[in-house]
């Protein structure tokens, strides 16, 4: 019988970088992944992200930043897929 995959959301609020909320992130040849999920961090609390995760998007709120901030965020974008709400 196959695995089934499931994509699962994470919200993590106050985002200062992924070692502020516990998780360590790796690019490998098949995309970005978890590499590890300190224990007792904000995201290992949650219980919804495990290492090897594949990390395939992200949300960003824009109700605590600057226009500024905005900008310069949609700047990084780039070529990438970017869908605004």
């Amino acid at each position: 019988m196959e695995k089934e995959e499931t994509t699962r959301e994470l919200l993590l609020p106050n985002w200062q970088g992924s070692g502020s909320h516990g998780l360590t992130i790796a690019q490998r040849d098949d995309g970005v992944f978890v590499q590890e999920v300190t224990q007792n961090s904000p995201a290992a609390r949650t219980g919804v992200v495990k290492e090897g995760d594949q990390i395939v998007g992200a949300t960003i709120y824009f109700d605590n930043l600057q226009s500024g901030e905005v900008t310069q965020l949609l700047n990084t974008m780039g070529h990438h897929t970017v869908g605004l709400k």
